[in-house]
């Protein structure tokens, strides 16, 4: 990964001078071609073949998404145990195709102004910084994608994304329940036992479908019906009650609340102040996340063991998430462009992750791009938008997960800021 990192950013540079030099010849001046480049959406390396490579763009996308997916929610599986050789045979060949298919989607199927990309490949910079130190994959994974999710519609993505995810699911949960993928296999908390599912963890079974309902609900947006919100609240029940992922069923119930008020509201966009208060919640989030540890006084040996006692009950209730957070500010340093992180203390929460794994900058980068795209719809009346990104914004509260796009497709939502298009355009697919 280090290779394509490095390859993807060298041929970035490459294909801008290619176009300074073909916009040169066009224009006749410098100054001009700059101008041009800076204004107008343009193939990488020369407009030749411009509709088929639109076209095959797309569909290298959604392959790629694919791709992703089945590598990670039957790859993530207990099947890994079961047949070592999907780990160490099946999914580097398949990494490398998805990689593959990605890089040429961002390199010759998509249309660039030299601002978007300017800004995109700054960020794409900062993320291979950061990656370099901390040397987390899926998030190299998740920088990737949202490069190469521009001009690819949204809803076209979630049906690639649903296709190769429902039947992995499928496969995995036939499996389990058939007897051969850990059949007996639970997860023991407080004395109560969880159902696993087929997978290492409850959480990672209810990401997974955590991941899935949101993929759905972006395919639907306003098409949405009252029957489909209650399906989502009993999906939620259910997680609460079987694999007892209490992070995903909670913020599943949410996102089903705030689709019902997105329902009742419509399409009507919200005003500045309104769409700020939406965008507010991410600062406010962020806040909690890194102040409340502050608070924590411990009262004995044991990770449980703090106060005050309000604290502690809400520590108890997120499952020493605050209390591992204040751990974790008194064992680790905090490096401007990330770390490798001990397997203790073990951070949950996605703001104190960021702040550690990848570094001050990379956070307020992340946190910014969040309200961006939280203000942006908003403001367009994308409220079935907002209410995925609410509830992914509590889910990594409690989970970083989200930093996987089989827990998060969300996160595609915020390809319109990373590339500094106008929110009235977050939506827009050019012309063949």
């Amino acid at each position: 990964m280090f290779g394509f990192a490095n390859a993807l950013l060298l041929a970035l540079f490459a294909a801008a001078a290619v176009d300074l030099i073909l916009a040169w010849r066009r224009t006749g001046g410098p100054v001009a071609a700059v101008r041009a480049l800076w204004r107008q959406e343009h193939l990488l390396f020369g407009a030749w073949g411009a509709p088929w490579r639109l076209r095959a763009g797309q569909a290298a996308f959604c392959r790629a998404l694919a791709l992703y997916e089945f590598t990670v929610v039957f790859g993530s599986s207990m099947a890994r145990e079961h047949w070592p050789w999907l780990q160490t045979q099946l999914s580097p060949v398949l990494d490398a195709v998805l990689y593959t298919l990605l890089l040429a989607k961002i390199l010759l199927g998509t249309r660039y102004t030299w601002r978007s990309l300017g800004v995109a490949g700054a960020l794409y910079f900062i993320a291979r910084w950061v990656y370099f130190n901390g040397q987390n994959i899926w998030f190299l994974g998740l920088a990737v994608v949202l490069l190469a999710a521009k001009d690819v519609p949204l809803p076209r993505a979630m049906k690639a994304f649903l296709a190769a995810g429902l039947p992995s699911l499928a496969a995995v949960e036939i499996l389990h329940f058939a007897g051969v993928l850990a059949p007996g296999a639970t997860s023991e908390r407080d004395g109560s036992f969880r159902l696993l599912f087929g997978y290492g963890h409850p959480n990672t079974f209810g990401g997974i479908v955590f991941g899935l309902v949101l993929a759905w609900v972006l395919l639907r947006t306003a098409k949405l019906h009252w029957a489909e919100l209650a399906g989502i609240a009993a999906v939620a029940v259910f997680l609460l009650v079987g694999p007892a992922s209490r992070s995903a069923a909670l913020c599943m119930l949410l996102l089903a609340v705030l689709l019902a008020a997105a329902k009742v509201r419509r399409a009507r966009p919200a005003g500045r102040g309104a769409a700020a208060a939406c965008a507010a919640l991410v600062p406010l989030a962020g806040a909690v996340s890194l102040i409340l540890p502050l608070f924590i006084v411990k009262i004995g040996p044991w990770a449980s063991d703090v106060g005050p006692a309000w604290l502690g009950r809400l520590d108890g209730l997120l499952t020493c998430r605050i209390s591992l957070a204040w751990a974790a500010y008194r064992v680790l340093p905090i490096k401007i462009a990330g770390q490798m992180l001990p397997e203790w203390p073990v951070l949950d929460n996605i703001f104190v992750y960021l702040l550690y794994q990848f570094g001050p900058v990379l956070l307020v980068l992340a946190a910014a791009l969040w309200a961006a795209a939280l203000y942006g719809y908003a403001r367009r009346g994308g409220w079935q938008q907002v209410a995925c990104l609410v509830a992914v914004l509590c889910y990594g509260y409690m989970e970083t997960q989200i930093l996987h796009i089989t827990s998060d497709p969300a996160a595609l939502l915020l390809c319109g800021a990373v590339f500094a298009l106008p929110w009235g355009r977050w939506d827009a697919v050019p012309e063949d």
